[in-house]
């Protein structure tokens, strides 16, 4: 990979870092004319992200589909963009930077240190099917990952609203912890926020299902089958049944509330082990198209 390339992303991770620290003094200091600077910091991260990913598929003659290397820089471009539309659909979610960003910093810049070497596509898997498959999972994995950050959120938020009723603050001491509720206060309601999580976990859910039916068709036409319960599509369907039954739950108990958030939170670590971890702890005829390269 040209040194330009590695000069664009590294300028990427500069500022989705820099974006972070403002987020974080923004949040803990209330300082809330900050939060904007450090969505407007994050978004022009994306520009040089995108410029390296496109001349990269100019240089290796395909889009970002295989490799640990392409397929986590594209889900972190996809996360920090999902952010920011976030914000544009209600201003006060922009808030979730502060956990958006710090962690799309940390994951880039980490696979920033990996092997950056391009995997080439036999002719055999080069089909239509792989980039619906591959889109669809990089669509998915951003709506779970946007309704964990936003379960982040309202876990913290009960745990500050119960701290607040267990010891409440003397009218006449304003300390900072009480200032800072205003900030929190402009997020919606804990009702609203539940059923913004519920929505991106069903869209995440409806995506995955299609993923998983796009990389069904991709496998009978590459390899002559639909299913072989590989560890790959094993943990994919593992996945799928963990987010079917939290329908089930959601729509059939009407499980509401913090238990319904926080089965999405740890929903979203299955997830995230089905399409980065298991190409590292199984043998998979994946693993060759996921893994680090040479």
């Amino acid at each position: 990979m040209t040194s330009g390339i590695i000069v664009l992303l590294w300028a990427a991770v500069g500022l989705y870092a820099l974006s972070s620290v403002v987020f974080v003094i923004s949040t803990v200091f209330n300082a809330k004319r900050l939060s904007p600077v450090a969505l407007l910091i994050a978004a022009a991260g994306i520009l040089p992200q995108i410029a390296a990913l496109i001349w990269r598929w100019i240089l290796i003659g395909h889009g970002p589909y295989i490799g640990f290397f392409e397929i986590i820089t594209t889900l972190v471009l996809t996360a920090v963009i999902a952010l920011l539309l976030l914000s544009l659909y209600r201003r006060a979610l922009m808030l979730v930077g502060v956990v958006v960003m710090p962690l799309s910093f940390l994951i880039l810049g980490g696979t920033m240190l990996t092997p950056k070497s391009a995997l080439p596509i036999p002719p055999s898997m080069a089909s239509f099917w792989l980039i619906v498959h591959v889109v669809f999972a990089q669509l998915s994995f951003t709506a779970f990952f946007v309704a964990f950050a936003l379960g982040i959120f309202y876990l913290i938020r009960d745990w500050r609203d119960r701290k607040q009723k267990a010891a409440p603050v003397e009218n006449e001491h304003t300390d900072s912890s009480t200032s800072s509720l205003s900030l929190w206060a402009k997020l919606p309601k804990q009702s609203a926020l539940d059923n913004l999580i519920f929505r991106l976990a069903a869209v995440g859910f409806i995506l995955w299902t299609i993923m998983i039916i796009a990389g069904a068709i991709w496998a009978d036409k590459s390899w002559g089958r639909y299913w072989s319960w590989d560890p790959i599509e094993t943990w994919s369907l593992v996945a799928w049944i963990v987010y079917a039954l939290f329908m089930h739950l959601r729509l059939t108990m009407h499980w509401k509330g913090k238990k319904s958030v926080v089965y999405v939170v740890v929903a979203m670590l299955v997830v995230a082990f089905a399409f980065v971890g298991v190409p590292f702890v199984y043998n998979s005829i994946h693993a060759a198209y996921l893994s680090f390269g040479k």
